[in-house]
């Protein structure tokens, strides 16, 4: 049976690639080095697969089709997109993907009742490959990208995405292979974009977060309230891939790599280890 082998949690924003002199240079330094333990964690690893969940920022999915979940069934994909509009700071990357893995999740779903979207051609943002230039600058495994609706509402309810997670973590374990699969949540934590409260980094609410989360209470996030995540920030509600990355981990603990709300990358930036 396959194992799920590693979970990597991790903030995605573009600042920490193009945007290093906006934060604290101690911050950066710790965040950056935060990242180089992602990477090793991810290198000792070794997975035979990569599933990535994170935000689109509007590029991919528009109002007029928004999925709640959606899987790249596809052999590679490409980003990110902002490379059309800016220099984004690293290079375009086309990353090799696993077909037939996603084929398996899409297809396991479908009789499980996760009714996935699928998408077989995918110019991801940097939701996506900011994290992968970081934790696999290389691109040493083959990469899933999965994307949960962080940003336009009706979203799906953190429950949901819990037992999403959830999902996950049985179907993998139930999958007739050998393989190992590595699980990355990308996004927030507290941050506002494109509103009046862009700016405010609610340290409150990571610290509470990143409590329950660290000690394998799932089901305290489960529980979180779309009121009291956007009490947070604007865009908080990305958090949800963190939700999915602890309900695939349902119980274990989590290592604090880092936290630090850096005022000018205008986020409150977490990264979290899960084995």
């Amino acid at each position: 049976m396959a194992e799920l082998c590693l979970g990597l949690a991790t903030s995605h924003q573009s600042f920490i690639i193009d945007g290093l002199h906006l934060g604290d240079p101690e911050q950066v330094a710790q965040f950056q080095n935060g990242y180089q333990r992602l990477a090793q964690e991810l290198d000792e690893a070794k997975p035979d697969v990569v599933l990535i969940v994170s935000a689109d920022h509007v590029n991919k999915f528009f109002l007029d089709n928004m999925p709640a979940f959606c899987i790249g069934m596809l052999d590679q994909f490409s980003g990110p997109f902002e490379a059309h509009s800016r220099d984004p700071g690293f290079p375009y990357r086309t990353l090799r993907s696993d077909y037939e893995s996603a084929r398996y999740l899409v297809e396991r779903g479908l009789d499980d009742g996760v009714d996935w979207a699928v998408t077989e051609n995918w110019e991801v943002d940097h939701g996506f490959m900011v994290p992968l230039y970081k934790i696999d600058p290389d691109a040493k495994f083959p990469v899933i990208p999965i994307f949960v609706n962080c940003a336009a509402p009706p979203l799906p309810s953190v429950r949901r995405c819990y037992n999403v997670g959830r999902w996950l973590a049985t179907t993998i374990a139930a999958w007739p292979s050998s393989k190992r699969v590595a699980l990355i949540a990308a996004g927030g934590l507290s941050h506002s974009v494109g509103s009046p409260e862009m700016g405010f980094i609610d340290v409150d609410f990571d610290e509470r977060f990143l409590d329950a989360f660290c000690a394998g209470r799932g089901e305290e996030l489960a529980s979180l309230t779309d009121e009291e995540i956007d009490a947070s920030g604007s865009s908080s509600a990305e958090v949800r891939t963190w939700i999915m990355l602890s309900g695939a981990f349902e119980g274990k603990t989590a290592e604090r790599v880092f936290y630090a709300p850096i005022e000018g990358f205008l986020t409150g930036c977490g990264q979290c280890v899960i084995r």
